[in-house]
């Protein structure tokens, strides 16, 4: 004979996984009932944001499937509603972090004295397309394809020399390169979620520098840009 209930009961047991874990995760006290929480917290999670209606809807299922006044179970959810918010309770307190989905590349990082010109040659030859640039072992900027020939062109319509500016230092390229200029740095413990959430926040942000602890004197073990954001949705989609 079948197990009564048992879609109810994963159901409960998945709501209560992921009320405990956004509760713990954003300090939520209980006096702030579930609806309201969900509400809050789809302004700074991406995953919460996109479910944010369908998990308000779970919250008022909860309640039509356990009777208030003894906790008995007094309906039976749909499979698919039950897995569905089980894969949801799974992301937000097991989140996959970007370095486990993007770790197999790698990173080519150049010092502030480096010739533009090597630099742009070592990203023809390795289809490099962003190089954080250190001096003194500390992060000053990065350097991108797009960067690189809007800097060219303003040398032209200056009237300047070509080989005048791929032989300045790349570090003194990066004053050219200021307007779009737009980077973070971040651990390498990030979760994709909370990538995804910077990327959303800053819409000018166009790379992201993993290092071990997010410090900009580390060395950079991975590199996110804009063009990932796919990749990285899709792996919270088959999470």
């Amino acid at each position: 004979m079948a197990e009564k209930n048992v879609n109810a009961t994963r159901f409960i047991a998945a709501y209560n996984r992921l009320d405990q874990g956004l509760r713990e995760i954003y300090s939520i006290k209980r006096t702030l009932t579930f609806s309201d929480m969900i509400r809050k917290v789809a302004n700074v999670n991406t995953v919460v944001s996109k479910f944010e209606e369908e998990l308000i809807d779970y919250g008022r299922l909860r309640n039509a499937i356990v009777h208030r006044s003894n906790d008995e179970i007094i309906a039976e959810p749909n499979l698919e509603v039950v897995e569905k918010l089980e894969k949801i309770a799974r992301t937000i307190n097991t989140p996959p972090r970007v370095i486990d989905c993007l770790r197999h590349r790698s990173v080519y990082s150049a010092s502030g004295e480096t010739p533009l010109k090597k630099v742009i040659s070592e990203m023809k030859q390795s289809g490099y397309s962003v190089v954080p640039v250190y001096i003194s072992g500390t992060i000053v900027g990065v350097i991108n394809r797009k960067m690189i020939v809007d800097g060219i062109g303003r040398f032209i319509d200056l009237g300047k020399d070509i080989d005048d500016a791929i032989n300045e230092p790349v570090s003194e390229c990066l004053d050219i390169f200021n307007e779009t200029n737009h980077y973070e740095v971040a651990p390498r413990s990030i979760t994709v979620e909370n990538l995804l959430y910077m990327f959303q926040q800053n819409r000018k942000l166009s790379s992201v520098i993993l290092t071990e602890n997010g410090n900009y004197t580390e060395p950079a073990e991975v590199i996110i840009v804009s063009a990932d954001l796919i990749d990285l949705n899709n792996v919270l989609d088959n999470y």
